[in-house]
């Protein structure tokens, strides 16, 4: 089946509608020059209990996402609510702190962030991308660890990955609403740039699931696109993926964050494109 470039980025999963105008960015455009100055700036934020450096840092949209390991119940916090709880106490500096670029391509990176107190450390694993007012933390998942402790995984915990990898592969084939709703987070985003012209936008799952349910009923797939994962990194209960496909001869890539919870793998966080600068 022949398709343009448009209708199939319309239909996929990342597609998304909201591409007005960003808010100002404030004091800090434009600072934050490569994705290790936008995690450093992070740190900052957290050591000197500063919401201020926090919004430079990272997208007023973001959601960090964290499993209880008491009952493996997703928890999820939002920048509003982190800007508060900055502000209200005492900062506390880590001990030591220390950055990984896990991949980096064209306007997107994967990072790792792990940081140390005396009595717990914090594994981060972060989406960053280039967006008009600077590179920005656009997504976050972390795993809390006891002193000393490291974030190790089941030997089972990457098959289980690919599988939901594999989902949500299917769920554009099919543009299955149902299949999005298996391997994704209800409220997870979608970050997009250097697509269809638009240099950065973002949209919900929701979103995307209707122009997948809208495709599936006028009997549209696509099978002639497939995916391939060229990364997986697992911190305990927490992960990242990196895949690519083919659209139309241009060249897509994924960078995701997974949580487990309830016993389930799920993509809570996704930031997508064309890595290539626009011509």
């Amino acid at each position: 089946m022949s398709k343009t470039l448009p209708l199939v980025t319309l239909a996929l999963l990342t597609a998304c509608a909201r591409t007005g105008p960003l808010p100002s960015p404030g004091p800090f455009s434009r600072l934050h020059a490569s994705p290790e100055e936008a995690v450093q700036a992070y740190f900052q934020a957290s050591d000197t209990g500063s919401s201020r450096l926090l919004r430079s840092a990272l997208h007023p949209d973001v959601l960090m996402h964290w499993v209880d390991g008491a009952d493996g119940s997703l928890r999820t916090r939002t920048q509003l609510e982190w800007w508060q709880l900055l502000d209200a106490d005492a900062p506390q500096p880590a001990t030591t702190r220390g950055m990984t670029v896990l991949d980096r391509e064209g306007p997107f990176a994967l990072m790792e962030a792990v940081s140390h107190w005396p009595d717990h450390a914090f594994d981060d694993l972060l989406l960053v991308v280039e967006t008009p007012v600077g590179w920005r933390i656009v997504g976050k998942v972390f795993q809390r660890l006891a002193p000393g402790e490291a974030a190790t995984a089941s030997p089972s915990a990457r098959q289980e990955i690919r599988a939901v990898l594999d989902a949500k592969s299917e769920a554009h084939a099919l543009y299955s609403h149902a299949l999005l709703h298996q391997s994704h987070t209800p409220d997870c985003l979608y970050y997009r740039v250097n697509v269809e012209g638009v240099p950065f936008a973002w949209g919900t799952l929701s979103e995307a699931a209707a122009r997948y349910a809208a495709n599936a009923e006028a009997g549209i797939q696509d099978r002639e696109s497939p995916w391939n994962v060229l990364k997986v990194e697992v911190r305990g209960n927490v992960a990242a993926a990196k895949l690519e496909v083919r659209v139309g001869g241009v060249r897509f890539i994924d960078h995701l964050l997974l949580v487990r919870t309830g016993g389930q793998w799920r993509i809570s966080a996704a930031a997508w494109g064309n890595p290539l600068p626009p011509t």
